[in-house]
């Protein structure tokens, strides 16, 4: 399966689906902050520069429609003001803003990176190795009696 939409809807790397594609915790003054690479597998989130540019169309695009057609559908179909529907499709754009901004650079990514099931078998491997062994924390006697 080379396209998972459950992977790019949540932010993750289309190599290896596990690592997040966006820094977190989440900024609002930062919205579009990226790590360099995947935590897990090494895949660069940024290839080249202006790697994103097409991203910005794809946002313009579905967000227009997003908004476009239940605005239609306001002013034609149940007859409503076009100040009236002008307002719900602001409302519907300032909801929707940080959703579209950040899923179409998840999407751009998912459709230019292929994915790797090889590399998402040892990643998940290398994870659950983490999750059975038992962690102890590295704490000398001498730190913990003064």
């Amino acid at each position: 399966m080379a396209f998972s939409f459950n992977s790019m809807w949540n932010y993750r790397c289309p190599r290896c689906r596990h690592g997040s594609i966006f820094s977190k915790p989440f900024q609002l003054s930062k919205p579009l902050e990226m790590p360099k690479k995947c935590e897990y597998c090494g895949q660069v989130t940024t290839p080249e520069p202006g790697f994103y540019y097409g991203a910005m169309f794809l946002s313009y695009i579905l967000s227009s429609w997003f908004v476009l057609i239940p605005t239609l559908v306001l002013v034609f179909y149940f007859k409503w003001s076009v100040g009236g529907a002008m307002a719900i499709a602001i409302a519907l754009t300032a909801v929707t803003y940080l959703k579209f901004l950040r899923g179409s650079r998840s999407l751009w990514l998912h459709m230019m990176v292929k994915h790797d099931s090889k590399v998402e078998e040892e990643v998940s491997e290398k994870i659950e190795m983490r999750k059975n062994t038992a962690w102890k924390p590295n704490v000398n006697k001498q730190d913990v009696n003064g």
